[in-house]
């Protein structure tokens, strides 16, 4: 239970985390991942799938009784939700590629909890 306890509070710093990233001005750093590609993608996107992937593995390791659909509805929700913010805030820029590389993280992030699942399962 107590490591239980850490995942949960592991998840909840993250999601704020990615709170504080979504409203603190970028200033330069945004200019340098929106300039620099790899695979002919903007790295910035890469990095939006990146940091949204642990989420929904987090969430299941602290709370493995929630279902995998519900958690990737949640999350989709809160990847959206997220980019949706900086809709509203001056200093940042609302890029429905950006809300597509988070969803895609979060996608990739249930994916691999699906496996992991599965593998402890014997399958």
């Amino acid at each position: 239970m107590k490591g239980m306890m850490r995942l949960r509070t592991l998840l909840g710093l993250y999601l704020v985390f990615l709170v504080v990233m979504v409203v603190v001005p970028l200033g330069e750093l945004n200019t340098t991942l929106t300039d620099t590609f790899v695979f002919e993608l903007r790295l910035d996107y890469l990095v939006h799938g990146l940091v949204f992937l642990p989420v929904p593995v987090l969430w299941c390791l602290g709370f493995p009784g929630h279902p995998i659909w519900a958690v990737v509805l949640v999350s989709l929700a809160l990847a959206v939700g997220l980019e949706g913010v900086q809709y509203l805030l001056p200093w940042r820029a609302w890029n429905v590629n950006d809300a597509i590389g988070n969803s895609a993280g979060l996608i990739l992030g249930a994916g691999c909890e699906m496996i992991r699942k599965w593998a402890n399962q014997g399958f």
